[in-house]
């Protein structure tokens, strides 16, 4: 497994990381935990050591997982554990909270549920962008820092603009949506990262699974996955782009899925992609794209200017 730095925090990460939302069982679908922590331990012998999970995903459920699999005192130290803050679950209902105090509470949650003494990389989850310009909010991430309950923070976030913005914050590392139809931070914000040495960890590289190949207009998602939400005419757009995209790939050469993996990773400023995984079997299929890649650089470099020219691609963005 080919390693990577995560910009200047001294860590070296797995290109490929294990997204842990899904695990947590709240929002994609049924989840078996045996299943998953079979998961998480191949992944961990295959040589993937970046595991990026939230309080939030499954109400703890996720980094609960993490801390079973991960449990002998010897792996804890090859892994490198990235959580988030910010949902409040706690208080009642599901909110956003990044008040200070709150923040503390929660990695103190966090750090029993994963049953360690630090968090490897601590991050923002998701803050508007009127937070981050006013600042408060890092002091506290400072002070857990120094006090080692956390070796390194950073944001997770929406748009370039709240990227720049947190660089200039002091944050170390940036995780953002970037796939084959989402690439809007690419301007502006990669080529920053790259500049800034700011580890860049892109999240959704199979846009919510529909990179996959596996569905269509057809499917019908359980009320359990949060993909249930989405409007039919939206997914019509979708698979519009989709379709186009494969006008560019040769998918009887390479899969669109290990395609998706490979795009994203073909970003030099990219420290780490984050596909979800619960199985085994999509431990495998995403490890393909580091073992055996396929996609050819013309390819890619078609796939760039694809997204900057056609009109289709610039509209219709999720926010999850």
């Amino acid at each position: 497994m080919h390693r990577r730095k995560l910009g200047k925090t001294g860590l070296e990460i797995s290109e490929l990381g294990f997204g842990c939302w899904a695990i947590g069982g709240t929002s994609y679908g049924p989840t078996d935990d045996r299943e998953s922590l079979k998961a998480l331990r191949h992944a961990f012998d295959q040589g993937i050591n970046f595991f990026d999970t939230a309080d939030t995903y499954g109400h703890g459920h996720s980094e609960t997982l993490i801390s079973e699999a991960f449990k002998e005192s010897s792996k804890r130290t090859q892994v490198v554990i990235a959580s988030k803050v910010g949902w409040d679950f706690y208080h009642g209902g599901n909110k956003k909270n990044f008040d200070p105090d709150y923040i503390r509470f929660a990695c103190g949650e966090s750090l029993k549920r994963l049953k360690t003494d630090y968090i490897d990389l601590y991050q923002l989850h998701n803050p508007r962008l009127e937070e981050i310009e006013e600042g408060s909010v890092f002091k506290v991430l400072g002070e857990l820092k120094r006090e080692g309950k956390i070796r390194h923070w950073g944001i997770s976030i929406y748009l370039a603009r709240e990227g720049v913005a947190s660089i200039g914050k002091g944050a170390e590392t940036i995780q953002a949506i970037y796939n084959l139809l989402d690439q809007r931070i690419k301007p502006e914000l990669t080529s920053l990262c790259g500049e800034r040495e700011i580890g860049l960890i892109a999240r959704e590289p199979l846009y919510c699974g529909l990179l996959t190949d596996k569905y269509d207009l057809e499917t019908r998602f359980q009320k359990d996955d949060h993909r249930n939400r989405w409007m039919h005419e939206k997914l019509e757009e979708d698979f519009k782009k989709i379709n186009r995209l494969k006008e560019v790939i040769d998918v009887k050469r390479v899969s669109l899925k290990q395609a998706a993996i490979e795009f994203v990773l073909s970003e030099q400023a990219v420290s780490v992609v984050i596909p979800g995984m619960k199985t085994v079997s999509h431990v495998e299929d995403h490890l393909q794209a580091v073992r055996s890649p396929r996609l050819k650089q013309e390819e890619i470099e078609k796939l760039c200017k694809l997204f900057q020219e056609d009109q289709l691609f610039q509209v219709g963005f999720y926010r999850n």
